[in-house]
């Protein structure tokens, strides 16, 4: 029977296993890309009927991603953007900028990505086992762009870069933003392995861009450019000054990069890292894609992402943040108490295997009240063991389970005047929108 609306499609492909939702240990079966090429290959290699740019990192892949996409679009190029995770929608996965979803071809889609999943021979799915839900999801994206007639599509990975699901793709140019440890039972227990994982996007002569790295990065990043005889060039090498000046409507942005006059953005994306991952994209697309430089200007300025320093109330000020690892939560909370003080009140949850001690030592002595919920049903969590870090840190702290019960309470605390910052999860940003919007 073919699906008739979009929940269908998305209850169908989460009902395959789903890394992201279970937060399970990865291994060889998991992890690999035969799978992805065969389907790939049953729908003709959709990925490379467009051409694209290829983000990895840790920390800016989205807001990077979406400044990039908008610039396109700006100039006139029918343009798509993956990026993961979503915060309310799925749809919010596979966007074509200028165009509202066409669900009838999504539906289409899917029909035919389930046919030919149901049609797996037995001894592939036992040699390679079945596809997981981001696979899908990545195939799913990837046909629609196809169908929508992009010209360019900016695709973010999910995890790592070498094995990802993303990394058929045939880019004309590769970003990296910065690099910290993460999902260190797959990618590594150190940052050179790390590096090394999300370096796996080169291809063999294409420019990367990389945003400035810690020493130990850098150096695999370099070694992998020189193995695969990519030119790369490091943001920080090029800069000779830089200014962000943050809003509560945005940012602007002033920098100056070696043999260039300054330029200066205005981002309607909050934060001083938006500034930088501006300047990133600005490099790329000066050395790159020239053409389409006159319009950064204005792809800049129309280029949103939920959950990235989204204000969506003001008076009290009410802003949402997927911020989830100890640096990404320093600087949101830097930018969030110069903007609105330090009398805040803070809405925290977290998925299970983040770093939460790390976390509650830079957030809980910075808030007057904090309330600690779950992120949300999509993730494992422990609140518990959250609350536990937040209350040795700051006795003002509360459990309220409930995600509902918790917003309501925390805005109770706000009262009329306090601000109140909502931060730590993806999903927990994605529930509140859906309650407040």
């Amino acid at each position: 029977m073919a699906f008739v609306n979009l929940e269908e499609v998305f209850h169908y492909i989460e009902s395959f296993t789903n890394l992201e939702k279970s937060g399970s240990l990865f291994s060889a079966r998991t992890y690999r890309l035969d799978r992805m090429a065969l389907l790939l290959e049953r729908f003709e290699q959709p990925q490379l009927s467009y051409r694209t740019i290829h983000i990895a990192g840790t920390k800016g892949k989205g807001s990077t991603a979406t400044l990039l996409a908008h610039g396109l679009q700006a100039a006139g190029v029918r343009t798509g953007l993956y990026t993961s995770p979503h915060v309310t929608d799925y749809m919010e996965r596979m966007e074509v900028l200028g165009s509202a979803p066409q669900v009838s071809t999504v539906l289409h889609l899917a029909d035919q990505i389930r046919g030919v999943v149901e049609e797996l021979p037995q001894d592939t799915l036992e040699a390679m086992g079945p596809p997981n839900t981001f696979e899908l999801l990545t195939l799913l994206a990837f046909c629609y762009f196809r169908e929508t007639g992009c010209r360019y599509v900016v695709v973010e990975t999910g995890i790592g870069g070498r094995l990802d699901a993303t990394n058929l793709v045939n880019p004309e140019l590769c970003l990296i933003t910065p690099i910290e440890l993460e999902h260190t039972d797959v990618l590594g227990d150190t940052l050179q392995a790390v590096a090394r994982e999300k370096a796996g996007i080169f291809k063999a002569g294409k420019p990367v861009f990389s945003a400035p790295q810690q020493p130990e990065v850098k150096g695999e990043l370099q070694i992998a450019a020189a193995r695969t005889g990519c030119p790369i060039v490091f943001l920080d090498d090029q800069m000779r000054s830089f200014q962000a000046r943050c809003s509560k409507e945005g940012t602007e942005v002033r920098f100056r990069l070696r043999d260039e006059q300054e330029v200066s953005y205005t981002l309607a994306l909050i934060g001083e890292v938006q500034g930088e991952n501006a300047a990133l994209a600005h490099l790329a697309v000066q050395t790159c894609l020239p053409s389409i430089l006159p319009a950064l200007a204005e792809g800049f300025t129309a280029a949103r992402l939920p959950g990235r320093m989204e204000v969506i109330r003001l008076h009290p000020a009410v802003v949402i943040d997927g911020a989830h690892t100890p640096r990404s939560v320093q600087k949101v909370l830097d930018t969030f108490t110069e903007l609105f003080g330090t009398e805040g009140v803070l809405l925290f949850a977290a998925a299970a295997g983040k770093k939460i001690t790390e976390m509650a030592e830079i957030l809980a002595p910075a808030f007057k009240d904090v309330v600690v919920t779950t992120p949300g049903s999509f993730r494992e969590s422990n609140a518990a063991e959250v609350y536990r870090a937040f209350k040795d840190r700051n006795q003002a702290t509360t459990l309220v389970v409930d995600t509902g019960q918790a917003l309501a309470q925390a805005r109770n605390l706000a009262g009329a005047v306090r601000p109140l910052l909502v931060a730590g999860s993806f999903y927990l940003a994605g529930a509140v929108r859906d309650i407040l919007y």
